[in-house]
C-alpha cells in the first residue's frame, strides 16, 4: 500500500503546480485523472476505486496549496480556496459522481469464502446493491450454539496478492443468539479510502474470519500499518 500513498502524494504535487494555476486558472481535472489513471477500471468495482483516487489527489493538492499560499499571501490563499469550493468538487463527488458509480455496481458478486472450522454456511457470496451494501445471508451449521461468539466473525477483503485490505463488520443475528440452523446476515458498506484504493481496485474475495484466531490477527496488523504508512 505503500506505493499507492506514494503515487498519490505525486499526483498531489503534480496538482500543485497545475490546478488553479496562479490561484485563478482552469480546474486541474486532467492531473487528476493521470493520477487514478494507474489503477484499472475492470476490476469487482468498476469505476469506484479510480474516481476515489482521482477525487482524494484533487483534495489533497488544493489544500496543500492553500497551505503554501497562507505562509506568504494570506490574502490570496483565501481568495484561493474560495475559489476551489465554488467549484462544488465535494459536492458533485458525493451527489453525483458515486451514486451513478453505484448504479453501476449493483448486482455484482464478490468471492465469498468461509475461513476453516467457522460453524456458519453462506446461502451465497456476497452481492452489491445500488448503495455499495455487499449482502448475503447464510445458517449456522453443526457445532453452534447460543453461545457461539459470533459477533467475531468479520467479512476480510482481500485483493489478487492475497493482501488484506479493509475488515467489514461482524454477522448479524435477528434474536442475538446462534445455534444450529438459526439465520444471520452479512452486510459489508464498501468505503473506498486513498490508501486503499488500488488494493480495491483489484479485489479479489471476501473471506468471513474469527477476529480471535491467528490468521485474522495477522490481516488486522497488516491493515492497521496500511492505514499508518498512509498518513
Amino acid at each position: 500500500m505503500k506505493q499507492t500513498r506514494n503515487l498519490l502524494v505525486a499526483g498531489a504535487i503534480a496538482l500543485m503546480a497545475g490546478v488553479f494555476s496562479a490561484c485563478g486558472g482552469g480546474s486541474g481535472a486532467g492531473s487528476a485523472e493521470a493520477e487514478g489513471a494507474y489503477l484499472p477500471t475492470d476490476g469487482i468495482l468498476g469505476e469506484y476505486p479510480k474516481a476515489v483516487a482521482e477525487y482524494e489527489a484533487t483534495e489533497a493538492a488544493a489544500s496543500a496549496k492553500y497551505d503554501e499560499l497562507k505562509k506568504s499571501n494570506p490574502e490570496e490563499a483565501s481568495k484561493f480556496w474560495s475559489d476551489y469550493i465554488a467549484q462544488g468538487n465535494t459536492t458533485k463527488f458525493k451527489k453525483e459522481t458515486i451514486p451513478a458509480i453505484e448504479k453501476t455496481l449493483e448486482g455484482k458478486e464478490i468471492p465469498t469464502e468461509i475461513a476453516e472450522g467457522l460453524p456458519i454456511r453462506l446461502d451465497k457470496s456476497l452481492t452489491l446493491d445500488n448503495s455499495r451494501h455487499a449482502k448475503t445471508s447464510g445458517v449456522f451449521t453443526v457445532g453452534a450454539t447460543k453461545d457461539t461468539k459470533y459477533s467475531n466473525f468479520v467479512p476480510v477483503a482481500f485483493d489478487t496478492d492475497g493482501k488484506a485490505i479493509a475488515i467489514g463488520d461482524g454477522i448479524r443475528v435477528k434474536d442475538f443468539q446462534a445455534g444450529e440452523g438459526k439465520p444471520f446476515t452479512v452486510d459489508y458498506f464498501i468505503s473506498i479510502k486513498a490508501h486503499d484504493a488500488a488494493g480495491w481496485a483489484h479485489l479479489q474475495k471476501v473471506v468471513i474470519m474469527d477476529k480471535t484466531s491467528e490468521a485474522f490477527k495477522q490481516v488486522d496488523e497488516q491493515v492497521k500499518a496500511a492505514k499508518e504508512a498512509a498518513k
